[in-house]
């Protein structure tokens, strides 16, 4: 996670373990939302969004309340029966 600070990695004893930028999760948000307006179809919006959320899950949140309306027709009805009837192509991890 790249939005702790250093004195929050070095309360936390990570610091060395992540990489050595800070990136704040507002500014990730943004790039999140970027990412996802370049993509045209839901089903590809689907598969962004599920990736963040097993990668981290907070900032997966935090983006879907930035906009809800927008963003709950992709994780939920309809696309999630799109990807429910694609799921071999959406499915990342055994």
């Amino acid at each position: 996670d790249l939005a702790f600070t250093l004195e929050e990695r070095q309360q936390l004893n990570i610091h060395g373990l992540l990489p050595p930028s800070f990136i704040s999760q507002d500014v990730q948000v943004l790039r999140i939302m970027k990412n996802f307006e370049r993509l045209k179809c839901d089903f590809d919006r689907y598969i962004l969004l599920m990736d963040l959320q097993d990668r981290n899950e907070k900032l997966f949140y935090k983006v879907l309340m930035s906009d809800i309306e927008k963003f709950m027709p992709i994780v939920y009805t309809p696309t999630v029966g799109l990807a429910c009837q694609q799921y071999s192509l959406a499915f990342r991890k055994p």
